[in-house]
């Protein structure tokens, strides 16, 4: 929406929108958010709303963000503050002890501008976009605060009943600005008494934003990828175990023997997929190891398995090897099962 439709509304006084009193989602949610006396709270598109009141009697700093002159001089005055007015870059900024509001545009506003934010409370930013519009401040929002921790409250209704602001937002397009930054946590939901502008049925969220914890990128850089020149040492121990195996069976070494090199490989065997799918289970990483680890040494133990098992069967222990191959593969089968579900 253009500058000028909200421009017309504070200069009209059409201001429907702003409340006499402080958010009662505010005050029955904010112990969520367990802020520190005069940790600072960035409320954007701020208008005059008594929430900076609310905030400001609580022991908090307050900086805000508002397009109308008109509804800063409002606040101030019902503050009954003086505030000190200056310029800074693009904005006018009406500053007091404990509170900093620029007058301008939100998308024009920067992080050095800013200053640190403890807090974003979006009580009536968000919903007041347009859809084209949200993306690009939801980006914006997250940049110049460095995805500080939001209180964010929205609507749901059904938009073709009613025209925004504010606009209807879905639990889907939450999760599509914000889930990339943040852990999102639905804290409420309560129904708009006598409906939304009192036209159609409305439901108001209450959403708890906090940053998320950053997944590590894995790379060539940040693990160690086996030497490439690998094979260069696998081969030739892959070839001396071949001939062995080929010596073992034409000069026809005792049965038992052989068949106490099948027992002991598949135990081995199964032992090294057991470990590497508990590995598995480990997130984000202990796929990205297990894939690692059995890019070479597991498969050239499991190829020496099959020779072995191929010479017992010879012999005549084709039972034993059956059993015992069932359940290599059985636990191969686990582990490729564990490395697809530990890397969704």
């Amino acid at each position: 929406m253009e500058p000028d439709f909200w421009h017309q509304k504070w200069e009209s006084n059409v201001i429907g929108f702003h409340k006499n009193e402080a958010n009662p989602l505010l005050v029955n949610h904010f112990a969520a958010l367990t802020l520190a006396q005069a940790d600072r709270v960035f409320v954007p598109l701020c208008g005059k709303t008594l929430d900076i009141a609310w905030l400001m009697h609580h022991g908090h700093r307050v900086v805000g963000v508002e397009l109308s002159e008109i509804a800063v001089k409002q606040l101030f005055e019902q503050l009954s503050i003086t505030p000190t007015i200056s310029q800074k870059a693009d904005f006018i900024h009406y500053s007091a002890d404990n509170i900093d509001i620029f007058v301008g545009d939100v998308f024009q506003l920067t992080k050095a501008i800013l200053g640190d934010v403890d807090l974003v409370y979006d009580r009536a930013a968000f919903v007041a976009l347009p859809s084209e519009m949200r993306q690009r401040y939801s980006k914006q929002l997250i940049a110049i605060t460095d995805s500080a921790p939001q209180l964010l409250i929205t609507f749901e209704y059904d938009q073709r009943l009613q025209n925004g602001p504010p606009f209807a937002i879905t639990n889907q397009e939450i999760n599509q600005h914000y889930q990339q930054a943040y852990d999102i946590t639905l804290l409420a939901s309560e129904e708009v008494e006598g409906g939304l502008k009192g036209q159609c049925a409305a439901v108001e969220h209450v959403w708890l934003l906090k940053k998320a914890l950053k997944k590590r990128v894995f790379d060539e850089q940040s693990i160690h990828l086996p030497p490439r020149g690998r094979w260069k040492i696998m081969l030739p121990v892959f070839v001396l175990l071949a001939i062995g195996s080929f010596l073992a069976y034409q000069y026809n070494v005792d049965t038992k023997l052989a068949a106490s090199g099948v027992v002991l490989a598949g135990f081995y065997t199964g032992l090294v997929g057991w470990l590497l799918g508990v590995i598995t289970m480990v997130p984000i990483i202990g796929p990205l190891l297990v894939k690692v680890l059995t890019m070479s040494f597991i498969w050239l133990l499991n190829a020496v398995g099959y020779l072995v098992a191929y010479i017992a069967i010879r012999r005549g222990y084709s039972k034993d090897v059956l059993t015992y191959r069932g359940i290599t593969i059985a636990l191969i089968i686990g582990l490729v099962i564990g490395y697809v579900l530990g890397g969704l």
